[in-house]
């Protein structure tokens, strides 16, 4: 069973419960605000799209006509992530949230540069540029290997938690969310301005954590987070006149701290 399975199965539970959650309210519950910060780790993105018009044939190379499927693989660096809740607590050990997110991390690199399945890391880079071979030239590999760019991403979400009650200050938990996620992406290979553009699309999480009560008032957590958009972004390229679709997944280990109003 895949991730995005069990999060929208987790999502679809809650909410059909929430009726019942809130005729079950105590004097633990209420509205609460929080804030947190971590470290993203993003996945690599196995980049996929096509060439949108006809890249004329030169002296020294053939045509690239519409339609040719582009593909390489990019590696992301270790980045950092924030995001503030406002929810409420039902109470009885469930919690509905509203959550603004936003992380960002730099490229590491890019590989294996597929044209029409063809892989090109060892041509010419001549052959993108369409100027002129000569052996002083790098190959497409060499270019792409030094990745440089960043990647974004703004989101909103709604979540469910279910905190575990243990008796004391101290409550694991698990939730799961869904929203809407823009991605930004910037690819500047060797400084190359590949492409420089944003998408979005709907996005789901799976969240775990544990949280410890400072005071009735506040309470500090640390929370696991998958993260992943439904759809790749589209991204349209500069350097090419193609379209790239970029997937956007990451991992974020984060602490905070909610207050309750």
């Amino acid at each position: 069973m895949s991730i995005r399975t069990i999060a929208l199965g987790a999502v679809a539970m809650s909410a059909l419960a929430i009726p019942s959650i809130a005729q079950a309210q105590d004097d633990d519950g209420g509205i609460y605000v929080g804030v947190s910060g971590g470290v993203a780790l993003p996945s690599d993105s196995n980049n996929s799209g096509e060439f949108d018009a006809t890249v004329p044939a030169t002296p020294d190379f053939g045509e690239i006509p519409a339609g040719t499927e582009l593909a390489w693989e990019t590696e992301n660096d270790t980045g950092f992530a924030i995001s503030g809740q406002i929810g409420y607590d039902f109470g009885n050990g469930f919690r509905a949230e509203l959550e603004g997110t936003y992380n960002e991390y730099n490229v590491d690199t890019h590989t294996g540069l597929t044209v029409g399945g063809a892989n090109i890391d060892a041509v010419d880079v001549a052959v993108l540029t369409r100027g002129t071979p000569d052996a002083a030239n790098p190959t497409v590999g060499a270019v792409i290997a030094d990745g440089q760019g960043d990647v974004s991403n703004l989101g909103i979400f709604a979540n469910v938690f279910y905190d575990i009650q243990t008796g004391s200050g101290f409550k694991p938990y698990v939730g799961a969310g869904v929203g809407y996620q823009s991605t930004d992406v910037e690819y500047s290979p060797s400084g190359v301005l590949v492409g420089d553009d944003s998408d979005g699309s709907f996005a789901y999480q799976a969240m775990a954590g544990a949280s410890f009560e400072l005071s009735e008032q506040a309470e500090i957590f640390g929370q696991y987070t998958y993260r992943s958009n439904f759809s790749d972004a589209d991204i349209e390229l500069d350097l090419l006149p193609a379209t790239l679709g970029v997937e956007s997944a990451q991992s974020i280990i984060s602490a905070g701290v909610r207050f309750k109003l």
